[in-house]
């Protein structure tokens, strides 16, 4: 049991912060859309399925995604066109997915609450500023919105999650403050994101 509340430790880690410190992106200023208009989700230009192991979603066509995995857990990051991902200033879209076990007893508020106090040990001045209930077409979770420093630059965080056929589900979007240009993408992401079992 031990093992798996540092297990679960790690993974809400991960989670909350986004993986800020572990991909740094650029963001382009090519859209108009902001964090102030949450309920956009049109957008100009093609979209896809991004169908996965795990799960499925719609993104815009033009966009990067990278991949990345572990024993347990797999994560996808996507980027908007001609971004370089060493840039500390980019908007990108996290996506991760982690096993709990299918008779897990992890409740969705337990899992924010110790995120969010392990993440106050690597950006000190996370703050929370919303945490509603949210149901997606396919999942039912939470959304939150915080705010905090990484890499010396002040983000923006909305993320999505729930859990489901024994996984936790996390989409994450972040930009720096002031500069959020691609909510509406991850609007579109999180209303067409379906797990697959």
């Amino acid at each position: 049991m031990k093992r798996n509340l540092w297990v679960i430790s790690g993974i809400i880690i991960v989670i909350i912060l986004g993986v800020v410190g572990y991909f740094c992106f650029s963001g382009d200023n090519n859209s108009n859309d902001s964090l102030a208009s949450e309920n956009q989700t049109d957008y100009v230009g093609e979209q896809i399925t991004s169908i996965h192991k795990n799960f499925r979603a719609i993104i815009k066509a033009d966009w990067q995604e990278l991949e990345g995995a572990s024993v347990g857990y797999s994560s996808f990051v996507y980027l908007p066109p001609n971004e370089d991902k060493e840039d500390i200033n980019a908007e990108f879209i996290f996506v991760s997915t982690s096993y709990l076990g299918v008779d897990n007893n992890y409740t969705l508020e337990w899992l924010l609450d110790a995120g969010i106090e392990n993440s106050k040990q690597t950006m000190p001045d996370i703050e929370l500023t919303e945490n509603i209930d949210k149901e997606g077409e396919y999942l039912i979770g939470k959304e939150i919105k915080f705010t905090g420093t990484s890499e010396g630059v002040k983000r923006d965080f909305v993320q999505f999650f729930g859990i489901k056929y024994g996984n936790i589900y996390t989409i994450t979007y972040s930009c720096p403050v002031d500069t959020c240009d691609y909510y509406a993408v991850y609007n579109v992401f999180v209303n067409s994101f379906k797990p697959i079992e």
